[in-house]
């Protein structure tokens, strides 16, 4: 088949206004090129393109957006089967500069734009297959303008294209022939990397990493080009951060000037190998072994003579896999950069902070010792990591604490670890310490005893901050469990246990009263505690006997004009809490509390009161002593902590107290029942008033103690019975239930002379009588509950004194209104003629 095309005759319809005409004959001869057998030789054609490349080149401006596309697409046609020549070359170029290269672009169509770029990316993929892509230096200049301007065009996939082309010349072109534009071209890129679409941004990364392969490294232009490519680092989109990635990839196997670069090039790459999306890690991981390979290739006999002694740390993560000797290679020869990573944790963005975390965590795994002389130069910004707000951040900081704690040399970094915390007694410190120290094997019983003491100190274990006492009782348990894997002596091993108990417990009282009930702080605490129980193989009572007044010895200053919320009160409020009264420390306690009722403020003295009255309810539990020495330390206590108080005062701080000394004397009557008969009935004296306070609550507690009064002679006793009845007129409905059901369980303790006894039992009958009377009157009450405990003590006298019982419900017969009530009870109450043993005890 014959190869014949009419030149003449396109050039003069090319030159025609009929639109129509033109496009016709442009993609006619578009197809004739392109289905040319191979039998047509390329002298052939390029015969034809000679006659006819000036008339398609002013197609280029025809007005006709048609006739604009069919004249790029037929010199496609002909770039395709021709052999690479300047003379075509610089004729185009000159034609697609003229069109879209200049300051005003002349072409409006972003479809003719996107062809006019594609159409570089053609010659430069067609010059480069054949060799001969150098003859692109004449034009370069040319090449440039256009590219710079398809990389700022309005239109993404223009842009893009622009990326692609900037890429495939990078690939191919001479260093030295492209590195005076390489500048100029970057500048646009670098405004790219901030477009709306990921894509975008994915190609203009992709034409920043290729044109860094020719940069002058001895200027600044290296410098900002990783400025500027860096935040993509934390990119919202998976693609563009593997990008970056394949940027440092790229450029740690090809930049001829690598190993000045390192410190810059690792953070583009380990960043990723810590990336949450699994198509960044699982992309750019491989490369990272290849770079790794081509490092200790080219340092062979360094690497090889490291490699011997490369054994992975005893506790090395089990869920991590240890980088190879040329990764890690890379890593340790560009420690400086530690420095610069650090200062981002303190970034005012979350992100950057945790993207710095995130990197700092890639560092430690590669350098792993080489990196324990670093530590002092991080260890403030890491720990002040540990304590950021946003938790991603401070469980990332974490996360490299307890990484350096297992891979760092223990005995190069543990002074120092002392140190800061030493000089920082703060919670930063604390959390970062803790992390690295449970996570290391090393701890000497020296090092042990030393931590012990040191969270014993007031700077530590009396803090009133929740985060801050959490890691002191973390700490303290790994004391413990770092204490089983030492040989020290049993006396050694004493020592320790005590200072670990003293913190633990002083820890656990601040934690307890600042929340006034149990969390996790007191929960954990008293596990610590059951663990030294264990180890000591005693019980939890015998250690509170043992070590507790050493806790109790650190609270001071009490003597000043102290809050409730000061640390000093609270401290000893949550120790009475917490471990209650025991006779080993009771004389010491009652001292600190002595002091605090003398000094301190109203509020800190009913505190510490209304503690002290709940732990009276543990006496008989806690005391631990024989009946006598239990007896003789009650008395003690009540002469010197309650008594003093149950006496009127004028003030509500007074009324306070006395409520407050009150319910202590109720909580002892019931928590030291046997000792409490032979010490109350010395305070009977101050019943009377305290059962007539104006205080509702003081009344209350009263009417409760008053049943515990026992033992007392009928003339000690007189007084408090008629005090007791007369509360039966309270004006608090409660106390005057517990009135009427005390009023029935006084028993007198007659005298052992019959007598005397006698005279005795008519005084009490006088007052019994006078009881029942006042009880029939208040059955009268429409009061269901006042009603039931007159019933209860009725029935109680009624079978104690039958004698009375009659005669009164005789006379209260013919006086009420109601009779057939009485009579009722009457019957109730006489049913059986033995007492009811349970009537006495009925509350």
């Amino acid at each position: 088949m014959s190869f014949e095309i009419d030149t003449q005759k396109i050039c003069e319809e090319l030159q025609s206004t009929d639109r129509r005409l033109k496009t016709n004959v442009l993609g006619q001869l578009r197809d004739q090129i392109q289905n040319a057998s191979e039998n047509v030789t390329t002298e052939k054609i390029a015969q034809i393109f000679d006659q006819l490349y000036l008339h398609l080149l002013k197609s280029y401006d025809d007005r006709f957006e048609s006739v604009r596309d069919h004249a790029v697409q037929a010199v496609n046609a002909f770039l395709n089967r021709l052999p690479p020549m300047d003379f075509h070359l610089m004729n185009v170029v000159s034609t697609l500069a003229e069109r879209m290269g200049k300051a005003e672009t002349l072409e409006p169509s972003e479809e003719i734009r996107l062809l006019y770029i594609a159409q570089l990316h053609l010659m430069v993929g067609q010059y480069a297959k054949m060799g001969n892509v150098g003859v692109f230096r004449e034009c370069y200049p040319l090449v440039v303008k256009i590219l710079i301007k398809s990389i700022k065009d309005d239109y993404p996939v223009v842009q893009r294209e622009g990326c692609s082309t900037i890429v495939s010349l990078s690939r191919v072109a001479e260093t030295q022939e492209l590195r005076p534009f390489t500048e100029s071209l970057l500048v646009p890129l670098y405004s790219m990397l901030n477009h709306k679409h990921a894509q975008a941004r994915i190609s203009a990364v992709e034409a920043i990493a290729r044109l860094s392969l020719h940069i002058d490294a001895s200027g600044e232009g290296m410098r900002r080009l990783f400025n500027e490519v860096s935040p993509l680092l934390m990119d919202t989109m998976p693609l563009v951060r593997r990008e970056v990635g394949q940027m440092g990839i790229l450029m740690l196997l090809q930049l001829l000037d690598r190993y000045s670069f390192f410190e810059r090039i690792l953070p583009l790459v380990l960043c990723c190998l810590k990336d949450d999306s699994p198509e960044v890690l699982n992309h750019i991981y491989p490369q990272w072994l290849k770079c790794g390979e081509l490092y200790f290739d080219e340092n062979e006999a360094e690497m090889t003579q490291q490699e011997i002694s490369d054994l992975p740390a005893e506790n090395y993560p089990e869920d991590v896999k240890r980088p190879t000797i040329g990764c890690r290679g890379l890593v340790q020869r560009s420690l400086r950069l530690l420095q610069l990573i650090t200062r981002e944790t303190g970034d005012w963005k979350d992100n950057v902070r945790l993207h710095s975390l995130k990197l700092l965590y890639q560092f430690v795994l590669h350098a792993e010792a080489a990196m324990t002389a670093k530590f002092f130069e991080i260890y403030g910004d890491l720990a002040h990591a540990c304590v950021d707000p946003v938790p991603e951040v401070n469980a990332e900081a974490a996360k490299v604490a307890d990484l350096m704690g297992r891979l760092l040399s223990y005995d190069a970094w543990i002074d120092h670890g002392f140190d800061g915390l030493e000089r920082n007694a703060r919670e930063s410190y604390m959390r970062c310490f803790y992390h690295m120290f449970s996570a290391s094997l090393g701890g000497t019983y020296d090092q042990l005893m030393k931590l012990a003491r040191l969270l014993r100190s007031t700077d530590y274990s009396h803090t009133l901050k929740p985060g801050f006492q959490l890691y002191i009782l973390k700490l303290l348990d790994t004391i413990l469990d770092k204490s089983q894997k030492i040989k020290p002596e049993e006396d050694e091993l004493q020592d320790l246990y005590e200072s670990v108990y003293v913190s633990g417990v002083k820890v656990m009282a601040l934690s307890y009263s600042l929340n006034s009930h149990g969390n996790e702080d007191v929960n954990r605490g008293q596990l610590l505690i059951e663990r030294i129980v264990q180890l000591e193989e005693t019980t939890v009572a015998k250690i509170h006997e043992r070590w507790f007044h050493l806790a109790l010895r650190d609270v001071e200053n009490l003597d000043a004009s102290l809050d409730d919320n000061s640390e000093p009160v609270m401290l000893l409020d949550g120790l009475i809490n917490m471990c209650h009264l025991r006779a080993t420390y009771i004389d010491d306690l009652m001292e600190k509390v002595k002091v605090v009722f003398e000094h301190c403020s109203d509020s800190a003295q009913v505190k510490i009161f209304s503690s002290l009255s709940m732990a009276t309810l543990f006496w008989s539990k806690t005391m631990n002593v024989d009946h006598q020495s239990s007896t003789q330390k009650l008395k003690v206590f009540v002469s010197q902590i309650v008594e003093p108080y149950l006496t009127w005062k004028a003030g509500s701080n007074a009324e306070a107290m006395r409520s407050l000394a009150m319910a202590t004397l109720c909580a002892l009557a019931q928590g030291a029942k046997e000792e409490a008969v032979d010490v109350l009935p010395a305070l009977a004296k101050h019943m009377p008033s305290l059962l007539e306070d104006r205080n509702v609550t003081t009344r209350h507690y009263a009417i409760k103690a008053v049943v515990y009064f026992r033992d007392m002679s009928v003339e000690d006793l007189k007084p408090l019975a008629y005090a007791t009845m007369q509360r039966m007129d309270d004006p608090s409905a409660g106390i005057r239930v517990l009135a009427a059901l005390a009023v029935g369980k006084l028993k007198p303790k007659f005298s052992d002379s019959e007598k005397e006894a006698e005279h005795e039992k008519e005084v009490w009958a006088a007052f019994v009588t006078r009881a029942m009377d006042l009880l029939l009157l208040y059955h009268e009450s429409p009061e269901k509950d006042i009603k039931a405990a007159v019933e209860v003590t009725l029935k109680v006298l009624a079978q104690s004194h039958p004698e009375a019982w009659e005669d009164r419900f005789k006379r209260a017969l013919c006086m009420v209104q109601k009779k057939d009530q009485l009579n009722e009870l009457y019957d109730k109450l006489t049913i059986n003629d033995e007492p009811d043993p349970e009537a006495s005890t009925t509350e």
